[in-house]
């Protein structure tokens, strides 16, 4: 078999396996997980957040990359001491030593390191995957990604229902960090194709002075700013605030997780035809309009949940495959590894930023609530309608990006829709030819005759 379509396969098996243990510090579970270590509301957002924090380290790439010479072999090492790293959540969870510090010290060396390898994986994956179809490929790894972690979330939920606090923590971080470990000996075996390593001095002036890239960069580093103030405590919320259980959560996660299936696909063939930016923009837009329900999400109104997993599923996944399709769609043929580290640093700021103020706010808010009718309201849903208007923002930020994007996604529906409807439209004429004109040649005529045939 050709050594990068091998890569290409074993990258789909290494990313499922390696979120075997990402999905823990993510979601509703990761939550959990913090709560499990006695975290506060500050230190929740900060967790949530710490993979794009991370992100700070991307400016040592260059100098790790020089040290070694090798893309996979700083790739490997930076891996190693990341997915390592995650027994120490078990660890500390046996020795009863669940303390927030410990859970802040050990994620945060985890995500720094993961953070380094996922700048050498990018780089990577950019001389490996197809070049004219990209969007079709990382389409269908996102879902079988999502198939994989829609069984993972599914077990993980029965464990901690099953076996409830403590124990059912336990037991899944030490699956996580099985999975993490063995996702980083599949990593050994990706294919590196042979590149010069352009890294030295004046890259990043090279970078902050491309007028192509440099709007995406403040869309995304904004973008990043605004998922950050809020995006722990949507499941905060949930578990906290509206008492939900890890069982129906999960069935949610596994609803969108089989709607994501089918987008993803959709999304991609979608992407290559018109550009990943305009699926992109409809993704963002969906995220932006969405965000304004969970000011009105509560005990009573739980159905709503329902309306914005909807909504979220088809908006999340365009976002998730074409946020990096877009980046790739802009790297092609630049230093790769320096605007992706300059890019990933920007996302770090504002990750940071952004959850020291949304950990600020939620402190904060959350200590409110009120009563309207049957209608219970909690402080910290006030900080989802401020993150409504930042994402508002972002997506303005986006329409100044200018990559290939040949028309918008809501064009293609409706030309689509119009397709279907003239061709409804069309069938009852087809039908009455068809019978007018078979009538006309079954008719007999005059004199008892049938055509062919006498007396």
């Amino acid at each position: 078999m050709d050594k990068l379509k091998r890569t290409r396969i074993l990258s789909v098996f290494e990313g499922s396996i390696y979120n075997g243990f990402f999905l823990i510090t993510q979601g509703f579970i990761g939550t959990g997980l913090a709560l499990q270590f006695g975290s506060s509301e500050p230190v929740i957002a900060l967790l949530g957040v710490l993979p794009t924090i991370s992100q700070f380290v991307q400016l040592l790439a260059p100098s790790v990359l020089r040290a070694f010479g090798n893309r996979k072999r700083a790739m490997m090492l930076c891996a190693a001491v990341s997915r390592i790293s995650t027994a120490f959540i078990p660890v500390t969870l046996a020795m009863g030593l669940n303390r927030q510090s410990f859970l802040l010290v050990i994620m945060a060396l985890f995500s720094l390191m993961a953070s380094l390898t996922g700048n050498f994986w990018v780089s990577l994956m950019r001389d490996v995957a197809p070049k004219q179809r990209s969007a079709r490929f990382f389409g269908l790894r996102n879902l079988i990604f999502t198939i994989t972690n829609m069984l993972i979330t599914l077990f993980y939920s029965f464990v901690l229902d099953s076996a409830p606090g403590h124990s059912g923590f336990l037991i899944i971080s030490i699956l996580g960090t099985v999975s993490a470990l063995a996702s980083l000996v599949i990593l050994g075996f990706h294919y590196d194709p042979p590149s010069e390593i352009t890294y030295g001095r004046g890259l990043f002036k090279v970078v902050l002075n491309d007028r192509r890239f440099m709007p995406y960069l403040r869309f995304y580093a904004f973008w990043t700013f605004a998922i950050a103030i809020s995006s722990p405590f949507f499941s905060y919320h949930e578990l906290v605030n509206m008492r939900l259980g890890y069982s129906f959560l999960s069935l949610l996660n596994v609803i969108s997780s089989m709607l994501s299936m089918l987008f993803y696909l959709l999304w991609g063939r979608i992407a290559d035809r018109i550009g990943s930016q305009a699926v992109l923009e409809f993704g963002v837009f969906g995220a932006f309009i969405k965000t304004v329900l969970w000011f009105f999400v509560n005990s009573n109104t739980v159905y709503l949940l329902y309306v914005d997993m909807a909504i979220g599923t088809a908006s999340w996944s365009a976002i998730n495959l074409c946020l990096f399709t877009t980046m790739m769609d802009l790297l092609d043929g630049v230093d790769a590894q320096s605007y992706y580290a300059l890019l990933s640093f920007a996302n770090g700021g504002a990750a940071l930023v952004g959850s020291l103020v949304g950990g600020f706010f939620a402190a904060y808010l959350n200590r409110f609530s009120w009563q309207i009718g049957n209608m219970s309201f909690y402080g910290i849903q006030i900080l989802f309608l401020f993150t409504f208007i930042l994402r508002g923002i972002a997506f303005s930020l986006l329409k100044k990006v200018k990559t290939r994007k040949e028309r918008s996604v809501s064009g293609v529906i409706f030309d689509s829709m119009a397709v279907v409807t003239n061709r409804l439209a069309a069938r009852p004429r087809e039908l009455i030819d068809v019978l007018v004109h078979s009538g006309k040649r079954r008719k007999p005529p005059k004199g008892g005759q049938r055509n062919g045939e006498s007396n």
